[in-house]
């Protein structure tokens, strides 16, 4: 059987009493009216951005073409044709001074370019129809890139050469170009001067004036913040005194869940203890509100014997918590009384204790909180497992198959049965390499999937056998993973618990 008992009577957790403060009516209005003009001045820079960049574009345009223009006329078309005529493979003009048509021509198109800053060298361009290739014929650049192939993303150079001339394009390429003809004494086109800008430039240069008129919003806004807040001060007075009311009444429940928090931490023993006895191990804590209804609890009882559990309280958030700390400390005291006791005597201690200390005694039946339960204790000299349970089950992996020792069906504490209960022990005898896991319901109870349903034990245990090969902490980290992707944006519906051991 794999029933699993659940005896959570429904509990309000703090976030039903944490409830966010509304903001006064007047708080709103002001918020609304300075988020409203604090858009309508963003979308007007953002347009004033948008039309200064188009009229860099079109100013950068003319001056390019102007440029180009410029050198149209003060270059000489026959020389450029006897340069291309005299030199025919790439790489025989090495240097400026190397050829005079080709030094006039560099050093009219330097000075050009220095008097109008532009980054990107001034260029002559030919077409090679041998090689169907646009190519560098002079350049304004101190090193000489004779008959280099020009890159030219947009064809339209080539179609200038080919066609007929254009005064200008903007190509697609990564720079703003215009380019001019240059014309022999036969009225043939020699060449083109070509002219470019990169657009990171004219980007840039948009940019700045961005920024300008962003700081200028912001420093406006500021102080109009400044003043229309302060001078609203004495509107939202009474609303920033109810808040802060309501923060003092909160103050008290979140101081009590820190300090549950503390003492559920220093009464339930850290992961880390499993490995006195256990190299392989894991523990999967997830706990539905800040502090866990869940716990696991470790006692080590000899050199080779300790005492292991995993239980889940009634409730979770503080109430769990509380019970869980009661429980973790009944704990404690019985195994101390009764070291060589088995599980199922200790777990009728426990449920004796628990009612008393709870003053459930004499009530009615199926009223009170409890707990439920799977204890074991562990003999690794005798490779001996005792378990008892109440109402939680033993997983036991033994040989690549997956036993199940079922605890009995009666909770610790509560009056859902007699008040003397008996529980039965198991004993199992493992081999080494043998896994035994203890867990609450919390991860088999968890809506989820593309259907919304419970995981369900069923699913847990195929789970675990399908990762059975995994080592204990790769295998504690995949369940974990598993359960995150089950529950998606599903709320966790109660805690979570899971203790791995390899004996």
């Amino acid at each position: 059987m794999f029933n699993v008992g659940t005896h959570a009577n429904p509990v309000l957790t703090v976030s039903h009493f944490l409830k966010r403060p509304k903001l006064s009516p007047i708080h709103k209005v002001l918020i609304a009216m300075y988020g409203t003009l604090f858009l309508l001045c963003g979308g007007l820079i953002a347009w004033q951005h948008y039309e200064k960049r188009q009229a860099l574009y079109r100013e950068t345009a003319v001056h390019l073409s102007n440029i180009t223009a410029l050198l149209a006329a003060q270059t000489d078309g026959d020389n450029i044709a006897m340069l291309v005529r005299k030199y025919r493979s790439p790489g025989l003009i090495i240097k400026n001074t190397q050829d005079a048509w080709y030094y006039v021509a560099q050093r009219s198109m330097r000075r050009v370019a220095e008097a109008n800053h532009l980054t990107t060298p001034l260029r002559i361009l030919a077409f090679d129809s041998a090689t169907a290739q646009v190519q560098t014929i002079v350049t304004s650049a101190d090193a000489p890139e004779y008959r280099a192939a020009f890159n030219d993303p947009t064809g339209l150079l080539q179609a200038m050469f080919l066609d007929a001339p254009s005064a200008q394009s903007k190509g697609e390429s990564g720079s703003l170009s215009s380019a001019a003809p240059l014309i022999d004494r036969h009225g043939e086109l020699s060449g083109i001067v070509l002219a470019q800008v990169p657009k990171q430039e004219i980007e840039a240069e948009a940019r700045v004036g961005l920024w300008r008129n962003i700081l200028i919003m912001l420093a406006v806004f500021g102080v109009a913040a400044l003043v229309l807040f302060r001078s609203a001060v004495k509107w939202i007075k009474q609303a920033e005194a109810d808040r802060a009311d309501l923060a003092r009444r909160h103050e008290g429940i979140t101081d009590s869940i820190a300090y549950a928090g503390k003492i559920q931490s220093a009464l339930i023993p850290n992961a880390d203890v499993f490995g006195e006895l256990f190299e392989h191990f894991f523990v999967l804590n997830r706990p539905k509100d800040t502090v866990s209804g869940d716990f696991h609890w470790f006692h080590r009882a000899g050199d080779d014997v300790c005492w292991v559990a995993a239980a889940d309280c009634t409730g979770h958030g503080l109430p769990g918590a509380m019970m869980a700390a009661i429980g973790c400390s009944i704990l404690n005291d019985i195994v101390q009384q009764h070291p060589d006791g088995d599980p199922a005597t200790l777990l009728s201690l426990l449920s004796d204790r628990l009612t008393r200390t709870m003053h459930q005694s004499g009530q009615r039946k199926g009223a009170g909180d409890g707990m439920d339960i799977a204890l074991c204790r562990i003999d690794r000299a005798q490779r001996e497992v005792l378990f008892a349970g109440a109402y939680r089950p033993m997983y036991w992996l033994h040989g690549g198959e997956l036993n199940i020792l079922n605890g009995d069906r009666k909770p610790i504490g509560g009056n859902h049965h007699d008040a003397e209960r008996k529980f039965s022990t198991h004993r199992i005898v493992y081999a080494p390499g043998d896994r035994i896991y203890l867990f609450s319901d919390g991860y088999a109870d968890q809506f989820g999937g593309p259907e919304r349903k419970k995981f369900m034990v069923a699913r847990f245990n195929r789970m675990l056998l399908e990762h059975q090969q995994l080592g204990m902490q790769a295998q504690g980290e995949r369940f974990g993973e598993v359960f995150s992707e089950w529950k998606g944006r599903e709320e966790q519906v109660d805690d979570v618990c899971i203790v791995g051991l390899q004996v």
